[in-house]
């Protein structure tokens, strides 16, 4: 078991490229010469407080994650995100690019881990911490709490009307699906279905908004102005996409509102706000119990992807493929599965570039669940055999026995399965840092 780390012996490589990353970005000045060192110091000392209060999560200062990797590399077959790692460091060095285009797209897939949102959301802070000047987007926003389901912590929605959910990841459920992987219908909306949001919709105004639906099933959609000015509604009936592009100029809304035809079913896939001057939007993509084949499921994902365009495709599903009794885990269909995504896939963005997750630890019916390891294998094969990159997560929290640790210390929920709140923030982090030090090494390798 690896020892404990201290602020002073340990200082995070991510946080260091971060750094040199941010003081060197166009615009950016720093007061006087000081080293990395002294600014962190400085930092340190304006914080106050516990020490342990404020490394609480931090995957390279809190002592209780002792047990978590912080040195090694978990990202096997890198040079397959070399496209995707170009944009981020250019991204994140303030270079332009001719060959960049911005924003820079990531979408999240994966089922209860990601639909409670809290990876992105941290993914996203950190993102704007560390690089204040960048314009982060939160991306399609699925109507989870629409229809009393979990969901991202920063959004809601609200509506006198009932609606009903339909989810690609329940065996019984029926719909045509798009990129959310959900349905939210109503069978007639009487009033204005209401969508905010807690955090800014960016560091401007938002400059489009796009409604995903059903295509062709329902009908039109209004953004209801409301005192606003909208330039109009860009339909794209074939994909079932309804985008209204705004006015510059005015205040950063958090509240929008829609009206749907009188009389005809109302059907939603979800709502994404486009802030003015993008840089990079991250995408929450995830249904509860979704496994590798729930998105095979969904006729109107291709397309849908397509008009997204994500630069980077994360595919964090197995926890739920692997969830069941010691031995009854089959390798070869799981990559199977895989293998017809990453066609799908393909066919409909070319140039997305793929990095799948392998599991967090876990139990099953309270016993130590041994398939996080094979699913483990399974992705490093997928590596060598499909041109895609995979980070070792399960590696990363510690391998088998870590779920254990992890629950002992707060992170992880009772089941063993799921991890609480401050689980998916760390996780958030360490995909965050894991992406940095990729760029960070791609800057280092190309100055």
């Amino acid at each position: 078991m690896k020892s404990g780390r201290s602020f002073h012996a340990c200082t995070c490589w991510a946080a260091v490229i971060s750094a040199a990353f941010l003081l060197n970005r166009e615009g950016v000045s720093a007061q006087g010469n000081g080293s990395f060192e002294e600014l962190a110091a400085a930092t340190e000392s304006e914080w106050g407080g516990d020490r342990a209060g404020r490394f609480h999560g931090d995957p390279n200062r809190d002592p209780s994650l002792h047990f978590t990797g912080w040195q090694e590399t978990f990202l096997f077959g890198a040079e397959s995100l070399q496209r995707f790692l170009n944009a981020w460091s250019s991204l994140l060095s303030g270079k332009p690019s001719d060959s960049v285009h911005r924003p820079i797209q990531i979408a999240h897939f994966g089922g209860s881990h990601v639909q409670a949102g809290r990876i992105g959301w941290s993914f996203r802070q950190r993102l704007t911490s560390d690089f204040p000047g960048i314009v982060v987007g939160r991306g399609v926003q699925p109507p989870h709490r629409l229809v009393g389901t979990n969901g991202a912590p920063e959004r809601g929605w609200s509506s006198d009307d009932e609606w009903n959910r339909f989810s690609c990841a329940h065996r019984r459920h029926e719909g045509e699906w798009g990129i959310t992987g959900m349905e939210a219908r109503c069978d007639s909306l009487t009033g204005a279905l209401t969508c905010w949001t807690g955090e800014p919709a960016g560091a401007d105004c938002a400059s489009a908004v796009r409604l995903f639906s059903r295509p062709g099933a329902s009908g039109p959609w209004q953004l209801v102005e409301d005192g606003l000015d909208s330039l109009g509604n860009v339909n794209q009936a074939d994909r079932g996409i309804h985008t209204w592009r705004m006015k510059a100029g005015r205040a950063p809304e958090d509240t929008l509102r829609f009206e749907h035809s009188a009389g005809m079913p109302a059907i939603l896939h979800g709502v994404e706000w486009i802030p003015d001057s993008v840089d990079c939007i991250f995408h929450d993509l995830g249904a509860n119990g979704a496994h590798s084949a729930s998105w095979l499921r969904n006729p109107h994902f291709p397309e849908q992807l397509e008009a997204v365009a994500p630069d980077l495709v994360i595919l964090a599903f197995g926890i739920n493929d692997a969830h069941m009794a010691p031995g009854r885990f089959e390798s070869n269909r799981f990559k199977r599965h895989y293998r017809q995504l990453l066609d799908t896939l393909r066919q409909a963005s070319p140039s997305s570039e793929i990095l799948l997750v392998t599991n967090n630890d876990s139990h099953y019916r309270h016993r130590h669940n041994p398939h996080a390891e094979q699913v483990r294998h399974a992705m490093l094969e997928l590596v060598k055999t499909e041109g895609v990159a995979c980070w070792d997560l399960y590696g990363q929290l510690g391998g088998r026995g870590s779920i254990d640790q992890l629950h002992a210390t707060g992170f992880a929920a009772d089941d063993r399965l799921h991890l609480r709140r401050d689980g998916y923030i760390l996780i958030g982090e360490m995909l965050y840092e894991l992406l940095a030090r990729a760029a960070g090494e791609m800057a280092l390798q190309n100055p």
